[in-house]
């Protein structure tokens, strides 16, 4: 029996990855990329988003909402010579 309200529990959870790590959302919720930045304290003005193996337009990050097995690389710009 426990098994079966694992399974259900887990139904309505979604998987995602964020660099190379996964997280469980609830998926009645919906979060946009933007909102993820901005749970976890990103500076939006020194990184860059490969969304599912391409670069996301910073101009898409409000637009876009997460889904079932996405993956995100944020990537973070470092100055230097």
């Amino acid at each position: 029996m426990a098994n079966q309200e694992f399974k259900n529990l887990t139904k309505s959870f979604s998987k995602i990855n964020i660099n190379g790590s996964y997280y469980l959302y609830q998926m009645s919720l919906s979060y946009s990329i933007a909102d993820v930045l901005d749970y976890l304290g990103f500076n939006k003005n020194v990184i860059v988003i490969d969304y599912n193996g391409s670069v996301l337009e910073k101009s898409l990050w409000q637009k876009t909402f997460l889904r079932h097995n996405d993956a995100l690389e944020i990537l973070s710009i470092a100055g230097g010579g």
